[in-house]
């Protein structure tokens, strides 16, 4: 491995005036110094290339691209297509790492670059600027599982069941790839899908590497919600089809590993009704005060009664991965009954 490797730093842009300079801060100025920033606009109508295009000329580094607006993903793919470095990171523009995330992905490139490990992950902050009643996490390796907080760990493929359950292993914007790998095999974005495009783009990096799964056991990387644009609000057509298609997948991908085990499996499904709860509820909100509920309620019902989804549920409440007044509510099969509860939770919650 080269002693230093250059990084490709791909960041969408899409109206992102008001919090993009977090973000290109934090980048221009991480101590890691041997970068090539891809900054890719998405159409924006606000000031944003305007702010992109100062930095451009204030930093060698920074190659700008615009194209009409396509979606994160298209984006992205751009950025994929002009990328010319060693390794391969995502950024998002209302987001922002930490001034030394791509230093500590050189690091542990260089510890194992005599080990087969396919890409490096790092923990993530989740800051809540919405909500000021909501603290702000952190999500690492557990110490109550043996982990030690600043460590560097290889993990078996199979691990990404527990790096799902951490909030570690979906995103994208928290790893490192090879961008020759990438490039090689033609991996990108699918444009076509607005929910668990993240999530796909690992399952198909991983399907062609062969190496585990290196983490960097510190917080390195913030992902900020700053509306509410939580799971469980927006939602697109084919949403529900592509949340049980992805994660059907990742079922199968980490039944297939070595050394698997049965409760590797009950993390995902875990993940996966909670997701697809999310789609359904999103679904839900949708259409409530539309001519089309109707129709949306039928849609409800038939999903939440069905076999695959009620085996699941049973599945999961028998592993303890899904609280007992959540399951009950769920097990009648009413949907109106858990989202009354929800929205009891979350008043509470504030």
């Amino acid at each position: 491995m080269k002693a230093k490797p250059k990084i490709s730093v791909v960041i969408p842009t899409y109206n992102s005036e008001n919090y993009i300079v977090d973000c290109l801060n934090a980048t221009v100025n991480q101590t890691y110094t041997n970068l090539e920033i891809i900054l890719v606009d998405d159409g924006s109508t606000d000031n944003t290339f305007s702010i992109l295009e100062s930095y451009a000329n204030r930093d060698p580094r920074i190659i700008l691209f615009r194209h009409p607006n396509k979606g994160v993903s298209s984006t992205r793919n751009k950025g994929i297509h002009n990328a010319t470095g060693d390794y391969i990171v995502f950024f998002d523009a209302d987001d922002y790492p930490e001034l030394t995330l791509i230093q500590a992905y050189v690091n542990a490139l260089m510890e194992w670059q005599e080990k087969k490990v396919a890409l490096i992950g790092t923990g993530m902050f989740f800051d809540n600027q919405y909500n000021k009643y909501v603290g702000n996490k952190t999500y690492i390796l557990e110490v109550a599982h043996g982990y030690i907080e600043g460590e560097n760990y290889i993990l078996s493929r199979s691990s990404a069941a527990m790096l799902a359950w951490l909030k570690l292993f979906n995103f994208v914007t928290n790893k490192c790839y090879d961008l020759a790998i990438i490039k090689k095999n033609n991996i990108l974005f699918d444009s076509n899908i607005h929910i668990g495009e993240d999530l796909k783009f690992n399952l198909d990096y991983l399907d062609i590497c062969e190496g585990n799964i290196g983490i960097i056991n510190r917080a390195l990387y913030h992902y900020v919600k700053r509306t509410n644009s939580s799971l469980s609000i927006s939602y697109h057509d084919m949403d529900l089809e592509d949340t049980k298609a992805i994660y059907k997948r990742f079922i199968n991908w980490e039944m297939n590993q070595r050394d698997v085990t049965s409760d590797n499996v009950m993390v995902v499904k875990a993940i996966f009704i909670n997701d697809w709860i999310s789609r359904l509820t999103a679904l839900y909100k949708e259409h409530r005060h539309e001519e089309t509920f109707k129709s949306a309620k039928k849609k409800l019902k038939a999903d939440i009664q069905s076999v695959e989804f009620q085996r699941m549920l049973k599945e999961i409440y028998k592993s303890k991965k899904i609280s007992t007044l959540r399951y009950v509510c769920l097990r009648t099969g009413i949907f109106e009954i858990f989202y009354f509860f929800r929205f009891i939770y979350q008043i509470l919650k504030g």
